[in-house]
């Protein structure tokens, strides 16, 4: 073979490695965080931080930084009752899928991951949309469950009808601390004996097209917690109630409150 030919041939073998990976390094996360479709290889993550007493419990200020395989994701500081990246149904940060190291850490004064809150291994798969609901027992969880890192899959409702899950976030000190969600258009309860921790999963409910009022109860009584007012879905959407605060404190930045995100 005469060298012109074979230095034709280490080119394109060059060539070929370096678009192999060209295509792997995409998989890796990259900054700024991008928006990948659900048909790509990457996963997608929304971060909710329902933690009130985490001050308490670290001895650290409760505004977190998130890294996922050493990165960070969140550019300001994530405090109680932020959501990252945002609240509209397009808002999940990209992740590559398979198993991802998610740190929550309190950031010191020279590194924003000196002071470690906790470290995650988490399974992602691809295409598929998770949300992470950072709570009080963060520190001693050991199952996802208990962390609430659950996975975003729910049917498409059909016209006249929404989707609703509700997430349990309570900080609760109560004996029994089961509680329900009453809707007052509908005059029944939407959810019961729910405790910290639990999460339903996604149900189509009729569409009503009037405003409508959310009460949470100690369950098989009147007496209210949290309430949201005069709210209205839209036909056709998806959505996550959550409820999170301390259950004892009925007024200022970290009490009791229900409220709601955007998944579709």
């Amino acid at each position: 073979m005469h060298l012109k030919n074979i230095m034709q041939t280490a080119f394109v073998a060059t060539l070929g490695v370096l678009a192999l990976a060209s295509c792997e390094k995409k998989k890796d996360l990259v900054a700024p965080w991008d928006e990948a479709g659900s048909e790509s290889s990457m996963a997608h993550l929304r971060i909710i931080h329902a933690a009130p007493n985490l001050r308490l419990a670290t001895g650290q200020a409760d505004s977190l930084h998130v890294f996922a395989n050493g990165i960070k994701m969140n550019g300001a500081r994530l405090s109680y009752g932020g959501v990252m990246p945002g609240t509209s149904p397009a808002s999940y940060v990209a992740l590559p899928s398979g198993m991802v190291d998610l740190k929550v850490s309190v950031g010191g004064f020279e590194n924003l991951d000196s002071i470690p809150v906790t470290t995650l291994k988490l399974d992602f798969k691809a295409g598929q949309y998770y949300s992470f609901i950072i709570t009080d027992s963060l520190l001693n969880a050991s199952k996802d469950s208990t962390r609430i890192f659950v996975r975003d899959s729910f049917p498409t409702p059909n016209t006249g009808r929404i989707g609703l899950r509700f997430i349990q976030a309570f900080a609760d000190t109560a004996v029994d601390k089961r509680v329900d969600v009453y809707s007052t258009r509908r005059n029944n309860n939407l959810y019961t004996n729910m405790v910290p921790g639990m999460v339903s999963s996604f149900s189509n409910q009729p569409f009503i097209d009037l405003p409508d009022t959310l009460i949470v109860r100690r369950s098989g009584t009147t007496t209210e917690l949290a309430r949201i007012n005069n709210v209205t879905f839209g036909n056709t959407r998806v959505y996550t109630l959550y409820l999170r605060g301390n259950a004892g404190v009925a007024t200022g930045s970290k009490a009791r409150s229900l409220t709601f995100y955007v998944n579709r």
